[in-house]
């Protein structure tokens, strides 16, 4: 496979501040996910036919980092359209594409495995096959909704209130609801990473934890100058 890369045009001493964090955030998504792609790839090349478990940890995976997706797909569109600073505009930009695309991918797996895109168990019950520790403290709450099971996902009420703010403080919340964000999907992923009996979740599960981590630093440092 030749992928071929546009290399943005070299930065020069005109270019504002904001405008080389914004190339450099481009040129460091771009790898991310053609490092994204490459495990992807590897996963598909190297995953032998196999049953996978409705219940276990690797459709548990596929299915609930949908969802964790999904919600910051929702909140990076949210910014992008009423946020006037560029930094932010090019981060939920690239947040929502590749996000979008990762979806994508898990959504392929459910149906070549032949398993239904919804379980039947709550989300999250897969990984109480590791510590125990999600498991057990989510199995005393079975009326408990995604938002509330899964780590790092923003309430309804938080969502409400990044639609309705606007400005600085828009941006802001938008920084520090996507860093917590963040910061539950490597727990996910690392719990596939330990539990996922394919290789291709495994591979995908080891990308996505190096991406997210490098993505909470970016947004940690862009959170301190706003």
């Amino acid at each position: 496979m030749t992928v071929t890369i546009q290399v943005p045009e070299p930065l020069d001493a005109e270019q504002t501040p904001s405008r080389r964090r914004v190339v450099l955030w481009t040129v460091f998504v771009t790898v991310v996910i053609l490092t994204a792609l490459a495990f992807f790839a590897v996963g598909r090349l190297t995953v032998a036919a196999q049953q996978v478990a409705d219940d276990g940890a690797d459709a548990g995976f596929a299915r609930d980092m949908q969802a964790h997706h999904a919600q910051a797909v929702e909140m990076a569109l949210a910014v992008r359209d009423t946020s006037a600073n560029e930094e932010i505009r090019a981060i939920a930009y690239d947040i929502a594409t590749t996000q979008q695309h990762q979806s994508g991918q898990m959504f392929a797996w459910l149906q070549e495995w032949g398993l239904p895109q919804a379980g039947t168990e709550p989300p999250m019950t897969w990984m109480s096959a590791g510590t125990g520790e999600h498991g057990t403290a989510h199995q005393s709450q079975p009326a408990a909704t995604p938002e509330e099971r899964m780590e790092g996902m923003a309430t309804p009420e938080q969502l409400q209130a990044l639609r309705s703010a606007s400005g600085a403080d828009a941006d802001r919340l938008f920084a520090d609801l996507m860093i917590r964000h963040h910061q539950g999907g490597v727990a996910m992923a690392t719990a596939a990473l330990n539990l996922a009996q394919t290789a291709r979740v495994r591979d995908f599960a080891a990308g996505l934890v190096e991406a997210q981590n490098a993505e909470i630093l970016a947004l940690q440092d862009l959170r301190a100058r706003l």
